[in-house]
């Protein structure tokens, strides 16, 4: 009943009105002298509205209890209470139908349920659940396995608390709730065996594609190995040609060989990333001084610019990122015709030894189409299949660069237009101490504050040569134009203040290039690609000028401006010339000079090493690689052989390897145990390891750049040690360590 419907009978019963019943049986009551009726009447209605309140309170919370149980069964979820005094389970509709019955017996305590979980689980679920009684923690969940109805073994999570406690602390019920997670645990089965299987067949891809490597690099190996040998026999021009050709196909042969290769490492996750000393700048140089030979083939610029802040002595994997800029530098000269490859370096941000540099690789060639930026950085896919007809190429260089940045914490992206040129960046971390800095060259006194005209019909070139000589401490003038170079000289002489050197492009045709070495009387630096350096070298029109290859680096500059102006203007400088009293100080021994052969493909660096050597008293033949270094060791005995190791064509270890062998084919060398030549690296990496690597090729000396006046003196006394020593005698060199 409710109130209002009372109010309603008690105002029929008694006759009084329907608005305030209770009001008006009291007042008649109390009329009559019936007080104590009226009181107890009173309280007998206060009861019976209380009686009635408690019964709508308990059917609300029936109701909502009974909703929360229908949601329950909506989740599938099972929910009971267990009573752990009397050990009974106060079981629900949804745990009634799931574990009422199970093999025909009823679950109806404690000990009933766990006897049905599988035995391999029980141990782990006591200790799970303990967790909890003994209030180490306030909720438990575990996973187990349960015999279901059907005899089958089904995966429940079980999650449970404690819901009371006895005065002692003790815990007297627990609610436990169950959830089927079977279908979830078969699909993670299921999910672990897809993934199983794609990583034993991705295993089993890496195995064969290394195989298959190792299987087709065998027989050609064999092949370069002996067209070399034939190669370095009395051929004709036919002869060569063919057997160069054959060379040629076999090394892109292998070069896409060893891609797949790297790809298979990275793929069946075995590639590692070592992590060493290197100097960012001579790695960088040498990578880019290899393709740059190719390029100026071409009739294009290679261009490196290195921030002034960006650090040299470097932590990381050298190696792995000499491939990655090769690869894209690379392409960069594949794909352009004419114009300029760049590659710029970049500090991006410094954190503790963290360093993260930004790469850029700018080419002015046929350009991506913006569809295609993601796609080319998937194995065997090119921009263009046009492009892969017309300028070769597996599409597999870009998918390892892509893989090897992500290796070296890095990303890449690029961005180009076709016909416009590619531009593709790329990041990588590095280790390097929080204070280290990028290297610095001090320039004689005499040089600094000295004027420069750069002459040069590239932009870009024209640009980083000023800068790189404004670091120097030079005062520097430019202009792309060589016609205008008389009216600057003169103006420049009028006013009082000469340019001091003039550094120009040898390629410019007249009145630029070579034609400026008429014009000048001061110091010309020629800036000549691969290709003019011999004709440079061979035409004898300068023979008192240093001329640079290109791409021309910062310590490069360095050197050539010392060494021309220690050729040139000595007197004026005031920079003191070698004394003949020195040539004993630089290890030279005037009556038992040396005959060295020097094999270096740095023009600068060919100056400086020989005006040392000369000066110390000995004689000097220069090659400019490898291949020259074996037709002059054919040609004439040396008693030392100064071995570049990174040059074109023929490196210097292959070089050493080569005179090594041909030294042993000799019939006067069998037997004779020492060796009549003595060959040193002469090598600007200074890593560790790279002299036991020289010395394993055959080297008997090792000596890194910049060379040291000192270190030179005691190498140049060991090979006269080693050239008076008896044929067969080693023990002028057991103590020596490097």
């Amino acid at each position: 009943m409710t109130s209002a419907l009372l109010n309603r009978q008690i105002a029929a019963a008694f006759g009084v009105s329907a608005e305030a019943p209770l009001k008006g049986v009291l007042d008649a009551l109390q009329s009559a002298g019936l007080s104590d009726l009226a009181a107890n009447l009173v309280n007998l209605l206060v009861e019976i509205e209380d009686t009635y309140n408690r019964h709508a309170e308990v059917e609300r919370r029936a109701e909502k209890a009974r909703r929360l149980v229908d949601c329950l069964d909506l989740t599938g979820d099972v929910l009971c209470e267990w009573d752990l005094v009397s050990r009974k389970i106060k079981q629900s509709s949804a745990w009634q139908r799931r574990f009422g019955i199970i093999d025909g017996t009823p679950v109806r305590c404690i000990e009933d349920w766990h006897a049905w979980i599988l035995p391999d689980d029980r141990a782990m679920v006591g200790e799970r659940l303990n967790t909890v009684l003994q209030g180490r923690a306030p909720l438990m969940e575990v996973e187990h396995r349960m015999r279901d109805q059907d005899e089958g073994w089904r995966w429940w999570l079980l999650r449970c608390r404690v819901t009371l406690r006895d005065g002692e602390g003790k815990p007297t019920r627990l609610l436990v709730l169950h959830r089927d997670i079977t279908e979830q645990k078969r699909s993670e089965a299921a999910l672990l065996r897809a993934k199983e299987a794609a990583e034993t067949a991705n295993r089993a891809r890496g195995a064969f594609l290394a195989n298959m490597s190792h299987e087709i690099r065998t027989p050609m190996n064999a092949v370069v190995g002996m067209t070399e040998l034939v190669l370095d026999m009395a051929l004709d021009d036919v002869q060569r040609g063919y057997l160069e050709t054959v060379k040629s196909s076999a090394d892109a042969l292998l070069t896409i060989i060893d891609d797949v290769l790297d790809l298979s490492k990275i793929e069946a996750g075995r590639l590692e990333l070592e992590s060493v000393v290197f100097p960012l700048r001579n790695v960088l140089g040498d990578t880019i001084r290899g393709l740059a030979v190719s390029a100026h083939r071409k009739g294009l610029e290679v261009l490196l610019d290195v921030a002034p802040d960006v650090p040299d002595r470097l932590y990381g994997d050298p190696t792995r990122l000499r491939q990655i800029l090769s690869n894209l530098v690379g392409n960069a000269i594949k794909f352009t015709e004419r114009g300029e490859v760049a590659v710029e370096v970049s500090k991006l941000r410094h954190s503790g030894m963290s360093l993260y540099l930004q790469f850029i690789v700018r080419d002015t060639g046929v350009g991506i189409a913006p569809e295609l930026h993601e796609q080319i950085f998937d194995a065997f896919m090119q921009g263009d299949p046009s492009t892969a007809r017309r300028f070769g190429g597996t599409g597999l260089g870009l998918a390892i660069t892509n893989r090897l940045v992500k290796l070296m914490d890095g990303q890449i992206w690029l961005e180009s237009e076709p016909g416009g040129g590619s531009t593709f960046y790329f990041t990588s971390r590095v280790a390097a101490d929080s204070n280290a800095a990028a290297p610095s060259f001090e320039l004689p006194a005499g040089l600094k504050g000295r004027t420069a005209l750069v002459v040069d019909d590239c932009p870009h070139a024209l640009a980083l040569i000023a800068r790189m000589l404004q670091r120097l401490g030079l005062e520097v003038d430019t202009t792309d134009d060589a016609s205008r170079v008389p009216a600057l000289v003169a103006e420049r002489a009028s006013a009082g203040r000469p340019y001091d050197i003039l550094l120009a492009d040898g390629g410019m045709p007249p009145p630029g290039g070579l034609a400026l070495a008429q014009e000048f009387d001061n110091v010309l630096l020629l800036l000549a690609n691969h290709a003019q350096r011999q004709e440079f070298a061979y035409s004898g029109a300068l023979p008192s000028r240093t001329h640079l290859v290109k791409p021309v680096f910062e310590d490069n500059l360095f050197d050539a401006l010392r060494a021309a102006f220690d050729v040139v203007d000595l007197q004026r400088l005031e920079l003191r010339r070698f004394d003949v009293d020195e040539a004993a100080a630089m290890g030279g021994d005037a009556s038992d000079p040396l005959n060295v052969l020097l094999v270096e493909d740095t023009p600068v660096n060919q100056t400086l090493a020989v005006q040392l050597l000369t000066r110390a008293g000995h004689r000097v033949t220069v090659a400019n690689n490898g291949l020259e270094a074996l037709d002059w060791f054919e040609q004439q005995p040396f008693d030392l052989i100064l071995m570049d190791v990174e040059m074109p064509l023929v490196d210097g270890m292959e070089a050493t390897e080569k005179i090594r062998a041909r030294e042993a084919s000799r019939s006067w060398a069998v037997g004779e145990g020492q060796r009549q030549c003595y060959i040193a690296a002469v090598t600007a990496h200074a890593m560790q390891g790279d002299r036991e690597r020289c010395l394993a090729v055959g080297m008997d000396d090792y000596i890194s750049k910049p060379i040291r006046r000192q270190a030179l003196n005691e190498l140049l006394k060991r090979a006269i040690e080693h050239r008076r020593a008896p044929k067969g005698d080693l023990s002028l060199l057991q103590n020596w360590t490097g």
